[in-house]
């Protein structure tokens, strides 16, 4: 009974199941969309992490409503001035900075979820936290394509 269960525990771990990513691409590409990619790398990834069976959830609706709220802060960006007046710049500007540190605690607290679910799932530590804390999801993908490569075994 015991071998039945470490060998069905081990057969779990060497399907780890996460899709790997071009981590010098995530970097253009969360640059470039100045962090909407961020808000998609979460979402995308949603049924790998449901998969872990883990209890620590990532905060999935927020994600769509920051996402929702990138797109348009973007858009809002470039023609903004030409759509709305300086008082109304003013007032969505203030907008903005109030929901883009929003946007740092939901990236921080979501990629240490992350974290916990992935150590969870292996019972070891992976993950260095400040470089968690400092490089986000890149750090998390870069790790999460460490163990796609070693086939889930640490």
């Amino acid at each position: 009974m015991g071998d039945l269960l470490m060998q069905s525990e081990l057969a779990t771990h060497s399907t780890f199941e996460f899709k790997k990513s071009n981590i010098f691409l995530m970097i253009i590409l969360s640059i470039v969309t100045i962090g909407t990619y961020n808000a998609y790398w979460f979402l995308s990834r949603k049924k790998y992490f449901r998969n872990l069976n883990t209890t620590d959830a990532i905060p999935y609706k927020w994600w769509i409503f920051m996402l929702i709220y990138l797109i348009f802060s973007f858009l809002y960006s470039l023609f903004g001035p030409v759509i709305f007046t300086e008082y109304g710049i003013a007032v969505l500007d203030s907008i903005d900075i109030i929901l883009a540190f929003y946007l740092v605690g939901c990236l921080n607290y979501s990629a240490f979820r992350a974290r916990e679910m992935i150590e969870d799932y292996f019972e070891e530590e992976i993950f260095q936290s400040w470089l968690l804390a400092v490089f986000n999801i890149w750090y998390l993908q870069y790790k999460i394509n460490r163990l796609v490569d070693a086939g889930g075994n640490l």
